[in-house]
């Protein structure tokens, strides 16, 4: 079946796709063997019609988040007052976590976080990537100890291999608190990550993570 062929059958069944999803499954489920035979062959068909060159291709920016696709090891610090503000002066505490990253197609990176703070077992997950719309790289981060996401917009520095990114969350308080954050790769085996809470409108370090690739 060519592709017109296809696209004339989907034609005709084209009231099949009228009305909420449910209806839509009902309708599907309602045809003869063969016909839902024929309606999956021929949605494929029409995919496989579309040329290559109608799908957007990756950009020299995806090629930089994807760098850090793969299992690490993490060793973090975090330099936090009492009150539980960003404080250099504060005593550093140590932990170790670990981070898998997966490739969503050419786009994207998935990231899974765990470690243990506090005595507390701590997860996070983030969505990171490049919008050509905006010309800027971003990301979305959740985790197990906050209830509202962090976003993240950010810019590549070529030269010093370093992307800083401008994050905005919700505080403990439930205000809105901006951050900085940037990553510096240092090849493809080690990179440094390190985030500053904004006080008074200057950017107070509040943790340093460092990734090693981990061994296979």
């Amino acid at each position: 079946m060519g592709v017109a062929a296809s696209c004339a059958v989907l034609v005709y069944l084209e009231p099949l796709f009228e009305g909420p999803p449910m209806k839509l499954q009902s309708n599907i489920h309602s045809l003869a063997p063969g016909l839902k035979g024929i309606l999956t062959f021929s949605v494929v068909m029409v995919l496989a019609g579309v040329s290559k060159a109608q799908f957007p291709e990756a950009m020299p920016e995806h090629k930089i988040i994807m760098e850090e696709v793969g299992s690490w090891d993490a060793v973090v610090k975090t330099w936090v007052n009492a009150q539980g503000q960003a404080d250099p002066n504060a005593e550093p505490t140590v932990a170790k976590a670990k981070e898998v990253n997966r490739a969503v197609g050419q786009f994207w990176v998935v990231s899974d976080f765990s470690g243990s703070f506090g005595g507390m077992d701590f997860k996070g997950h983030a969505i990171t990537g490049f919008d050509p719309s905006k010309k800027k790289f971003v990301g979305t981060w959740i985790d197990s100890f906050t209830p509202s996401p962090m976003t993240m917009t950010g810019a590549y520095d070529e030269k010093t291999k370093t992307m800083t990114y401008q994050t905005t969350g919700i505080g403990m308080e439930g205000t809105e608190v901006k951050g900085k954050m940037t990553v510096v790769y240092k090849g493809k085996n080690s990179r440094v990550m390190t985030s500053y809470e904004m006080q008074a409108g200057k950017p107070i370090k509040m943790m340093e993570i460092t990734y090693t690739r981990a061994s296979k």
